[in-house]
């Protein structure tokens, strides 16, 4: 591999402008960015104005026979996810997927081994490993300063109409845990390295009966200590709780902003009970890709592993299967 890393990303514009965002992380960490594909031919036209030295298509195939590209970033709805994996693998590109890595697992797991085969890197972006809030929780973790850990709750959520977009449209979507629920996912299943024993879901659609997502989804996941978890993602949630709250057998931490650069630790020093706001460490939003630079280039151990990303899918997908027949069940791929 050459010491410079050529990116170029699928979908570059619309909502959220997170194509032009992958883009700008790619070149601020020094891959060079020489590509961009869009269905949209204004969106196409866009990355080149944008980006005026690069190449810019409307058609995936085109861009792929693009020799000097030697990462592609995906940015879709999740729907097309593992499809334009499959073909950014095959050309023999590396390849990142915005999270969610897709809709199914079977299909995750197989482009985990599509990769080994074909000999690329593989990862999702799991880019909120790097926000402060979690960093900080690991930290504590790993010293020990929480104990065992037996309980862990997390929440996001709203009472709000989710609009009549693709992220709302279950068949596009995968539904409403596959969006911001991927990573409270992935937090849960980094913090708590652990077996699962079994998940069960719980859905509710009860109020937005014009899309196709849930109003409410919960996940109960029973880890083999007898840890458990309860994730909650909701859009009929007129009551809100704290994002992120984590029990241990010496200390709990509750995080109330995501955004904002403290933990609350509760914990006992010479059997006096102590609540103290921790001063968060630094969110490192280019984090992701310097992994990815850094892997490529000179070896560092990868960040995101697709079989970790792989796993949140099974972890969604299950809570899900285990809600609609309504019995825990254990995690496949386990």
């Amino acid at each position: 591999m050459s010491k410079t890393i050529r990116g170029a990303v699928i979908g570059y514009g619309g909502t959220l402008n997170m194509g032009k965002s992958h883009a700008f992380h790619m070149r601020d960490n020094g891959i060079s960015f020489v590509a961009a594909c869009d269905i949209d031919p204004v969106r196409s036209a866009l990355a080149k104005e944008d980006f005026p030295h690069i190449h810019n298509y409307t058609h995936v195939k085109d861009m792929l026979k693009q020799d000097d590209i030697d990462l592609v970033s995906i940015i879709t709805p999740h729907n097309a996810h593992a499809d334009l994996a499959r073909e950014v693998i095959a050309a023999g590109k590396h390849c990142v997927i915005e999270k969610p890595m897709c809709i199914h697992a079977d299909e995750a797991f197989e482009l985990c081994e599509l990769a080994k085969r074909q000999g690329v890197m593989l990862s999702v972006y799991q880019n909120r490993r790097w926000d402060g809030w979690y960093k900080t929780v690991k930290e504590l973790m790993a010293k020990g300063v929480l104990g065992d850990i037996f309980h862990a709750d997390m929440f996001i959520g709203e009472y709000g109409y989710p609009g009549k977009w693709w992220r709302a449209d279950k068949t596009i979507s995968g539904g409403i845990f596959y969006d911001w629920g991927a990573h409270y996912a992935d937090w849960l299943l980094t913090l708590v390295p652990e077996k699962v024993r079994s998940v069960r879901g719980f859905i509710h659609n009860r109020i937005w009966h014009d899309i196709s997502n849930e109003d409410q989804i919960d996940s109960i996941v029973e880890f083999e200590s007898g840890a458990i978890a309860h994730i909650e993602v909701s859009n009929i949630a007129r009551a809100r709780k704290a994002p992120v709250r984590i029990q241990g057998t010496k200390g709990s931490v509750v995080v109330h902003d995501l955004f904002k650069n403290d933990v609350t630790l509760y914990t006992e020093v010479n059997g006096v009970e102590m609540e103290s706001k921790i001063r968060a460490k630094q969110d490192e939003p280019l984090g992701y890709y310097a992994n990815i630079r850094e892997h490529l280039t000179n070896g560092a151990l990868l960040a995101v592993l697709p079989e970790e990303a792989a796993r949140n899918i099974a972890l969604i997908e299950t809570t899900e299967r285990s809600a609609l027949r309504r019995e825990p069940l254990p995690l496949p791929y386990e």
